[in-house]
């Protein structure tokens, strides 16, 4: 299969500011169908900005200064409002991170269903019932029939997660983001909602975008893993490969950072100092310079450039080969 043919959304040198300040710098990134490629890093790196940049649902106070995003080929990037919401909810499809706020309360679940297919295949309301029926089906809603009648303050969050799925789903999107689409939820329905989502991938070719910050629901459905801090990539490479060899420092204390199995209960967890910097508070070189325990000056001075280390493996810093060192450190 042909580079051309096998993606399915292509982002390149995305760069994002507000109020001047480059909150997403030079990001780029390429899912194929069926795929799916995580985006982590902590809160403040510009995950959920890129996120919604896809969409075309960036604040007032965020402007794409420099880029391309293509769906199919379709740049989407010079495409007018009118134009993205043919595209929006059709062919690239969102789930956000909070189900219970982002459905509406005074509309049943059978009507929030049933619009994004009204609206894009302009079909009936029998036939959109229809279909929405069939998508409750699918994401493993019991008895849909009821469920299609009720209120979302009826249902429980992992029913509403599922339920903003099929919402996001109806159309059959070449894409689908998921923004922590697991936050707020048990350990137990967490797994359900990844289970179905890889099922759905597999199923239906959809290619996913998965915003999130842990490393543990990475492991468990991503095939790809993109690691963002201060708005840009810091590191790229397969999952495997990610979690086996990781080449950036940042990467290295996230992985040292989760809990393992044989942790002592008393032990203390292991932490990053420091915290994101503002973009506006951005030096000229390494924006994880200060709370790197392997910077050197050239580090503070020149921003290294995203090289490759390993076949589809690339990392961004000057002492990659001091970064296996790391987990010690990190413990």
């Amino acid at each position: 299969m042909s580079e051309a043919i096998a993606l399915a959304l292509v982002v390149e040198n995305l760069t994002i500011d507000i109020d001047g300040a480059s909150v997403v710098d030079g990001v780029s990134f390429a899912v194929e169908a069926g795929e799916v490629m995580a985006l982590v890093g902590e809160s403040g790196c510009g995950k959920s900005l890129t996120a919604f940049a896809l969409l075309g649902l960036l604040p007032d106070v965020a402007t794409i200064v420099e880029g391309r995003i293509t769906l199919d080929g379709l740049d989407l990037s010079s495409l007018s409002e009118r134009e993205m919401q043919r595209v929006r909810g059709n062919r690239l499809s969102i789930i956000f991170q909070e189900p219970t706020a982002s459905l509406d309360p005074l509309a049943t679940v059978g009507a929030q269903i049933a619009e994004a297919y009204t609206v894009h295949h302009g079909v009936g309301r029998s036939l959109a019932r229809a279909k929405a029926r069939d998508m409750l089906v699918a994401v493993g809603i019991p008895d849909p029939d009821r469920r299609l009648t009720q209120f979302p303050f009826e249902l429980s969050g992992g029913m509403c997660q599922r339920i903003m799925i099929a919402i996001a789903l109806i159309c059959a999107p070449r894409v689908l983001v998921a923004d922590e689409p697991t936050t707020a939820l048990d350990v137990t329905i967490q797994a359900q909602i990844l289970d179905l989502m890889k099922r759905l991938v597999a199923e239906r070719g959809t290619g996913i975008v998965l915003i999130t910050h842990d490393m543990g629901v990475v492991a468990t459905i991503a095939d790809r893993v993109a690691v963002m801090y201060a708005g840009r990539i810091a590191e790229i490479a397969p999952v495997e490969e990610l979690f086996a060899r990781p080449s950036h420092p940042y990467t290295a204390l996230l992985l040292a950072s989760v809990p393992g199995r044989d942790q002592p209960p008393k032990q203390p967890l292991a932490t990053i100092d420091g915290q994101v910097p503002a973009a506006d508070r951005l030096g000229e070189g390494c924006r994880f310079v200060d709370r790197c325990p392997v910077a050197g000056d050239r580090c503070r001075s020149e921003a290294p450039p995203l090289v490759e280390c390993a076949p589809g493996h690339r990392a961004a810093c000057w002492h990659r080969d001091r970064v296996a060192g790391l987990a010690g450190i990190a413990a």
